[in-house]
């Protein structure tokens, strides 16, 4: 007779992470996403965690694995590399990033560590090269970077390598020291009319001046930027109806998702102060210095100086007045 012995049922074993990519023959056997936004990089899957650094959009990293909502992440680019925790919403879906995004980049032939001021739109790359796969993104006229050193390029050129890894043709870029703040005019633009008590006139004629008055006296005159089309800053007469004194700026919130042109996800925007119920306020802009023009979704932002200012002025109620 012949027995029939049945072995205990296995344990289901869990399924290994993936290993880190550190090559592009590797690269199409991984997940990988690209940042949607501004994207920090945790040290757990925790918002208040340690950040390692902020990434900058379009940057490529391999998925390893997902813990609730945050993904586990492994940036390939050579002296950027290792793992971390990214918010899953942060994140899109992309194919395996060209081959730049994993080649030694040179040595800096000089120390720069200054800050610089773009002079024409220039594309970042994540290599030193004017190749079309190893563009990064688009940084607007205008922009500030930090350069912390020249190197040779695949070209020949001469270019700079930014505070968090990536290049710029240094042709585009003016060395130059940052501004702590915008330029004041000496007198406030005259308004269309006047109120009583404290209140703020908006002259959105270039350049853009937010000024603070009480009853006719003009307290304070700003440079602010305005919103751009297709979302402009709207005119009219508003009263600020809600603060915040940090937040955190969404463009889902506005309709815009995070992974179509114009998204943005701020984190640690102060001061602000808000006239309209879709969005429009008033806050500290720290990712841009166009002040006095256009270069928003709607807001008017302002220097650091002058919404810290702004936020201890004013209050809920404050009359703000916008125009031409």
């Amino acid at each position: 007779m012949c027995l029939l012995v049945l072995a205990p049922p296995a344990l289901a074993q869990p399924t290994p992470w993936p290993e880190p990519v550190t090559s592009p023959d590797q690269a199409a056997f991984a997940v990988w996403a690209v940042t949607l936004g501004p994207t920090p990089l945790h040290s757990q899957p925790d918002q208040a965690s340690e950040t390692f650094r902020e990434l900058r959009p379009g940057s490529p990293l391999q998925v390893l694995g997902y813990t609730e909502d945050w993904a586990t992440v492994y940036d390939p680019r050579p002296g950027q590399q290792g793992t971390a925790y990214v918010r899953s919403d942060l994140l899109g879906p992309s194919d395996p990033p060209s081959a730049y995004a994993f080649k030694q980049p040179p040595a800096n032939e000089e120390p720069v560590d200054q800050t610089g001021r773009l002079i024409a739109d220039t594309p970042l790359a994540v290599f030193p090269s004017p190749a079309a796969d190893a563009v990064l993104g688009d940084l607007d006229e205008g922009s500030w970077v930090t350069i912390d050193g020249a190197v040779q390029g695949e070209d020949g050129a001469r270019w700079y390598r930014t505070d968090d890894g990536n290049f710029l043709l240094a042709d585009a870029v003016s060395l130059e020291p940052m501004p702590s703040g915008p330029t004041l005019a000496a007198t406030a633009p005259a308004p269309i009319q006047t109120y009583e008590g404290r209140w703020l006139d908006a002259n959105l004629t270039e350049p853009v001046h937010v000024t603070a008055y009480d009853n006719t006296t003009p307290v304070r005159t700003m440079l602010a930027i305005k919103g751009r089309i297709p979302r402009p800053t709207p005119t009219g007469e508003f009263t600020i109806i809600r603060r915040v004194a940090n937040e955190t700026m969404d463009s889902r919130t506005i309709g815009i998702p995070l992974s179509a042109p114009g998204s943005y996800y701020l984190k640690n925007v102060l001061f602000t102060q808000y006239f309209t119920s879709d969005g429009a306020s008033l806050h500290y802009n720290y990712w841009s210095s166009n002040f006095g023009y256009a270069g928003s979704h709607g807001c008017l932002g302002l220097s650091y100086a002058d919404s810290a200012w702004l936020w201890n002025w004013a209050a809920v109620g404050t009359r703000v007045s916008i125009h031409y």
